[in-house]
């Protein structure tokens, strides 16, 4: 319900095919559970990715055999990302471009 709020707010909603969040009742509040639920739904291959600026984000994509990307301008530090599993760090948005760009070869 949230997500979708944001999405419309900024007007990005139509870049997303689907948004997937916890729902009010606690259903995937874990980010294990919800990757796990947004790749059931949407059969996403297994190239993957998830980019994220917390540890349960990067914790979720190890669980879910994702590689795991972390964001340096998000509320997580460097310590904390490379602590629990990343891969690899990006200090900008328009380094995702990149990374996405280097996925698909």
């Amino acid at each position: 319900m949230y997500a979708l709020k944001i999405l419309d707010h900024f007007e990005l909603r139509s870049y997303f095919d689907d948004v997937f969040g916890a729902e009010l009742n606690g259903t995937n509040s874990d980010k294990s559970d919800l990757l796990r639920h947004a790749l059931a739904e949407t059969g996403c291959p297994s190239r993957a990715i998830m980019i994220g600026d917390r540890l349960h984000d990067i914790v979720g994509a190890i669980a879910n055999d994702i590689e795991p990307i972390g964001v340096t301008y998000g509320y997580g530090s460097r310590e904390e990302l490379l602590n629990a599993g990343a891969k690899r760090l990006i200090a900008s948005p328009a380094e995702i471009v990149d990374c996405l760009l280097r996925a698909e070869r």
